[in-house]
């Protein structure tokens, strides 16, 4: 015990700094930690810097002022702490100032401590998220050429699941009824044509590529024009049809698009023209034929925009 009392008493007294405080932290317990981080000059100065610790409102205020009452610094700390901890917080606080302005006095280096991080987990590299998918209905406009040209209208929809890639199509479609000679009288015949089929897409630049290509089911009415009693019927065929549209989507939900297609029908279909109950005349409708079509398309792109 009277060793413990005669370390602190050289301690205080080789403080470079007196401590005036109010109880917590207590003087003795600044100065002495003051002691062990400011290495003193072999004579003390007559007269010490005054450090003066005071509480109020939950703050503890350190102020350092020299030996003509001129303020070094001051500074305001929390108080909430234990008072331990206070006291070495504001024996820092003073050795830092003091080391500053007192260049006899040198501060000991405080020991690093080397602190071993465990390394950061390996990241895996993310998976790319999964293409939407791409749909879209389209109407249009449509010239199609067999035995001669004619007008009329399609609408479709088409559905890839992987955006581009394999799809599918429906689309039905229709032209204006041609006029055909049969023997020598006239009829007016057309057809409508629905077709399911399997495409392909692409989409290089900013452009819409899809290759479809599928069967088709026709459906031929026909009616007489100059008979003495014009008759109408109909028939129904199958056939197949392939072609390629192109599109360009302007917007975000709305693009135009162009379509060139052909079909054939095996199995031949005819017109004939009768007279008192017996058949005279006969025309083949034409099996193949050609379609070209333009109109608007609206619905998911396989393009972000």
């Amino acid at each position: 015990m009277i060793a413990v009392a005669v370390g602190l008493l050289f301690a205080l007294s080789t403080s470079p700094v007196e401590v005036v405080d109010d109880g917590c932290p207590s003087g003795e317990e600044v100065e002495l930690a003051l002691a062990s981080m400011l290495t003193a000059p072999s004579v003390t100065p007559a007269r010490r810097d005054v450090a003066k610790l005071e509480h109020g409102s939950g703050k503890l205020r350190v102020q350092l002022v020299d030996a003509e009452g001129v303020v070094i610094g001051e500074r305001t700390l929390d108080g909430a702490a234990p008072c331990a901890e206070l006291g070495r917080m504001a024996a820092i606080v003073i050795a830092s100032w003091e080391s500053d302005v007192h260049p006899e006095f040198v501060r000991q280096p405080a020991e690093i401590v080397r602190v071993d991080r465990a390394p950061p987990p390996e990241k895996l590299p993310a998976s790319p998220p999964p293409a939407a998918a791409a749909y879209d209905v389209a109407a249009g406009v449509t010239v199609g050429q067999v035995d001669t040209l004619a007008a009329g209208a399609s609408i479709g929809a088409a559905w890839f699941p992987r955006s581009t890639g394999l799809g599918g199509w429906v689309l039905g479609a229709g032209d204006l009824a041609r006029t055909i000679s049969v023997g020598t009288h006239q009829a007016r015949w057309r057809r409508l044509t629905a077709s399911v089929e399997l495409a392909h897409r692409w989409a290089p630049r900013g452009i819409v590529v899809d290759a479809h290509a599928g069967p088709t089911l026709g459906w031929i009415s026909s009616e007489g024009v100059d008979y003495a009693e014009n008759r109408s019927d109909s028939a129904i065929s199958l056939g197949g049809t392939a072609g390629i549209r192109t599109s360009w989507w302007l917007l975000r939900r709305a693009a135009v698009w162009m379509d060139l297609r052909g079909f054939y029908f095996p199995r031949q279909d005819s017109i004939y023209g009768s007279a008192a109950g017996a058949t005279v005349d006969q025309a083949a409708v034409p099996s193949w034929g050609a379609v070209a079509s333009a109109g608007l398309a609206v619905g998911r792109p396989p393009i972000p925009r």
